[in-house]
């Protein structure tokens, strides 16, 4: 058998761990147990990143974990206790298992050792374990190396893992993307033979795609892997792209780009069905109606930016990648200034009145 001692990375890594997650660690140690940082944490740390979050994972069973915490004075909750999942305090702590089944959720678990345990992760960048006493990282993957040369690569047979979780792919590019690498040959190989999305819920498509665009290191070589790989079919359905790309990582003004050939009350209806919240449908469509502009439209685009969440720096970029940069930036700053007591000195009434403020509107607006 293979000694994990023998496993562990020749390096250190000084890990700035949260108060609880240490105190966790001693109470775990003190029962004989195993406690792991995992994933996530440990690959930002070696990246030079500030961990927002931590995961853990331990050799103790769901139940043993409620026990042992409840003698820190922790809370539990157990949502996820049949797949081997308790959050104490806020961190998730999962023990070592294999999954059984398909998709985000599977269909029971079976536990295991942390040799087992790696093998239903990812990717390797993501299956590195911390060692909380020895201050060392557990790599049983190479993904140490794998980060050293920005390689993404899956735990195992790429096919098989991207089975278990078609999402898994577009993790695929995002990390790609966010380290500034490349895959390796059989991963690109297993998503050009297969880069399907087919059976994830839109929600997790949409959450997922903007990672990807927030986290890259450059956001065109992410959109072109998303590109050669044919994602847009799922990502977008029904949609005519824009493969022009740009430098611009705000993600409503990156969608509205890649979005643009299409008329805005279709791209309207679509985001709304792929789970897009109403601000951001909002927002986007919005910069698509500027791009569309006619000036008899100014009232009515006007009180619709009064409902927007843009900011002005959004404004401005959107006002270079939409070809229509004057016209953005004109309307953007116009500011509508009739009242309904001039159109009603003038002896107009009901819908007249909003008639003549439209008509003002427009000749001021083309006026300036």
């Amino acid at each position: 058998m293979i000694r994990l001692s023998t496993l562990l990375a020749e390096s250190k890594l000084k890990l700035n761990l949260p108060v609880d997650i240490k105190n966790l660690h001693k109470l775990f140690k003190k029962n004989g147990k195993q406690l792991y940082v995992v994933g996530g944490a440990v690959r930002d740390a070696i990246l030079g990143k500030t961990p927002k979050d931590f995961d853990l994972t331990t050799d103790a069973k769901p139940e043993e974990v409620e026990a042992i915490t409840k003698q820190g004075g922790y809370k539990t909750v157990d949502v996820g206790k049949s797949f081997g999942v308790v959050i104490v305090n806020g961190h998730e702590i999962a023990t070592f298992r294999k999954d059984i089944g398909k998709g985000r959720r599977p269909n029971a678990v079976d536990y295991t050792d942390i040799k087992g345990d790696v093998k239903r992760r990812d990717l390797t960048i993501n299956a590195l374990f911390y060692d909380l006493g020895r201050g060392e990282i557990v790599d049983l993957v190479g993904g140490l190396a794998d980060i050293k040369k920005k390689k993404i690569r899956t735990v195992g047979d790429p096919k098989q893992r991207f089975d278990e979780d078609p999402l898994r792919k577009m993790r695929a590019v995002r990390f790609a993307g966010s380290v500034g690498g490349k895959m390796s040959k059989d991963t690109w190989e297993a998503l050009r033979h297969n880069a399907s999305l087919k059976g994830i819920s839109s929600e997790r498509i949409r959450d997922e795609f903007i990672k990807g665009m927030m986290k890259s290191q450059q956001v065109s070589p992410y959109l072109k892997m998303i590109d050669k790989l044919g994602m847009w079919k799922d990502i977008f359905p029904g949609l005519v792209i824009n493969r022009k790309t740009n430098k611009v990582k705000d993600y409503k003004v990156q969608i509205a780009n890649i979005l643009k050939l299409n008329p805005s009350d279709k791209v309207l209806s679509k985001l709304k069905s792929l789970s897009y919240t109403v601000q951001e449908v909002r927002d986007i469509v919005h910069l698509l109606k500027l791009k569309e502009f006619s000036s008899k439209d100014i009232y009515i685009i006007k009180k619709e930016q009064a409902v927007t969440k843009l900011k002005p720096q959004q404004i401005k970029m959107w006002a270079k990648v939409s070809g229509k940069s004057s016209t953005v930036l004109k309307i953007w700053k116009f500011k509508l200034s009739v009242q309904s007591k001039e159109a009603i000195s003038q002896g107009y009434k009901g819908k007249q009145i909003g008639d003549y403020i439209k008509q003002r509107e427009t000749e001021l607006f083309d006026s300036k």
